[in-house]
């Protein structure tokens, strides 16, 4: 019998360019997985097979870089050689996935999650929960180069199903709140305008955001306040005071989301998330025309309590908080807006808070 193992893709519902800052972040993982299978083969060589991919292969004795798909994959044989002196032996690997790429939702970390769960399994490394999203985030910042925080691997090991999941970056400390939506529905809107995060825009991010720490003079944004960004304004310049605003308001924003969660307070929670996306449009400038136009759009209609970009930024999704009642409305009405805008259909889907990495039973095979 050959088994499956899915992982799944996130949401984070607030805590945007966050979690590398050792802030607050509020994922949660959802029902849209990425489904991979192992068997064994002859010799040295990993075959890997996705749907609608270009076939790769590559062996074990030499994990290099080839700038596609694969890179994700590669990435987590690549670390685990190195930490744990692993001999693989030839693999053949199949892939599937419901994950929209380039949409905001993690589809690489889930790529990650899910090879490393299953050769977890599969090759009885007893590997624990948080050694696998650290290794899997440790081969998208070292072999990728993407330098990611730790939120997206982190959801995608650590979701459970009908919660988000507060995090605290600085600790990993973590805990799980009810995300019971009642008459509410989080309804994803992917633009089509897809980023690659390897190119550059993401890691500059960070680097500035960085930039402007070590110009406040402070070890961490958790030791920042609002009345540090304003006494320093003029030391950090516009562009540095802009991205460390960021940062500080939506830690604030976060702890605020975790409060208005408990309370099932919806249309709260809608408001953050429209000053969430100003701030990511505005101090952190990593929207794009096509994604704030749908915000803009969403904004205006009735039954939509707020909306906000997603992900990793310059491009990809946007997550509406809309009530069920109006979904299919508001679907229409943004993707006939949208079509007549910029001549693009876009995608736009329910999604649900899911469980973590695990077996796909649906993938077992005689």
């Amino acid at each position: 019998m050959i088994k499956g193992f899915k992982a799944p893709g996130r949401i984070n519902i607030i805590g945007e360019h966050t979690d590398y800052n050792d802030g607050y972040v509020l994922p949660a993982a959802i029902d849209k997985y990425v489904s991979l299978s192992i068997e064994r083969t002859e010799g040295d060589t990993i075959h890997l097979n996705s749907v609608g991919k270009e076939a790769l292969s590559f062996s074990e004795t030499r994990i290099e870089r080839s700038g596609n798909w694969g890179d994700y994959v590669k990435g987590i044989f690549w670390v685990l050689k190195r930490e744990r002196d692993m001999f693989f032996g030839g693999m053949k690997i199949q892939i599937t996935s419901t994950v929209p790429e380039g949409a905001g939702l993690s589809s690489s970390a889930a790529l990650e999650v899910a090879t490393i769960t299953a050769l977890n399994s599969f090759c009885n490394l007893g590997l624990t929960e948080s050694q696998r999203y650290l290794m899997a985030q440790k081969a998208e910042n070292e072999f990728v180069g993407v330098n990611c925080g730790i939120m997206d691997q982190f959801a995608s090991v650590m979701g459970k199903k009908n919660h988000a999941v507060f995090l605290d970056t600085a600790t990993m400390e973590y805990e799980y709140l009810p995300l019971e939506l009642g008459e509410y529905s989080m309804v994803i809107f992917d633009s089509k305008v897809h980023h690659a995060l390897s190119s550059g825009g993401y890691n500059a991010r960070r680097e500035e955001a960085a930039n402007a720490l070590k110009l406040l003079g402070k070890r961490s944004y958790r030791d920042v306040s609002m009345p540090d960004l304003f006494v320093n304004r003029e030391k950090l310049g516009d562009l540095y005071y802009r991205r460390a605003m960021h940062v500080v308001s939506e830690n604030m924003r976060v702890l605020e989301a975790k409060r208005i969660l408990s309370n099932s307070n919806f249309e709260n929670l809608g408001r953050l998330l429209i000053q969430s996306h100003e701030s990511l449009a505005h101090d952190y400038e990593v929207s794009c025309e096509e994604v704030d136009f749908l915000v803009d759009v969403l904004r205006e209609l009735n039954g939509v309590s707020g909306a906000r970009i997603i992900g990793g930024g310059f491009g990809g999704s946007v997550l509406a908080l809309c009530e069920s009642s109006e979904t299919d409305n508001v679907r229409e009405e943004v993707t006939r807006r949208y079509e007549q805008k910029f001549g693009i259909i876009l995608d736009s889907y329910t999604v649900n808070p899911s469980d973590g990495a695990g077996e796909d039973l649906l993938l077992e095979i005689d």
